[in-house]
């Protein structure tokens, strides 16, 4: 009898060990997939303001694309993050397709030069002040000071 309540006690501790390292990992996951998304959001900025067009660009425009639709499933509803990815997808493609196709708009200067001011407008102040709010929004979900 002090044999079987032994394994009861063993295995019941094993099994709340791997209950709590199960929760553990979960949270590491998701603390990686949450850093993932805000990082995207530097090497995006990065590649619009040299936009070039290149493979490497074009493939961390779309690592951009994917972490703002995944960004609805890793952050509530409430907390803007998915609102602010969109805003940023959306003013990066105007900058990209600014500079892919700005000298269509060389022969109407002043449309050229409505478009070049958005793009610095977007380049040098809405990428800072976009960044300034996820960070705010995220700091709860990738905050570790709590341990």
């Amino acid at each position: 009898m002090i044999a079987a309540l032994a394994a009861i006690y063993v295995t019941a501790h094993f099994s709340r060990e791997q209950t709590k390292l199960a929760r553990e990992k979960l949270r590491h996951d998701l603390f990686e997939r949450r850093w993932s998304i805000f990082s995207s959001i530097f090497d995006f900025y990065y590649a619009i303001i040299s936009w070039k067009g290149t493979a490497e660009q074009v493939a961390v425009r779309d690592r951009f694309f994917r972490a703002y639709q995944e960004s609805r499933f890793l952050f509530s509803k409430k907390s803007g993050i998915e609102e602010v990815l969109k805003e940023l997808n959306d003013k990066g493609a105007k900058v990209i397709g600014f500079k892919e196709h700005g000298e269509e708009f060389r022969s109407d200067p002043e449309m050229y030069l409505k478009y070049f001011k958005e793009v610095q407008q977007i380049q040098l102040y809405d990428f800072e002040g976009a960044l300034a709010k996820v960070k705010s929004a995220m700091a709860h979900y990738l905050n570790f000071h709590d341990l």
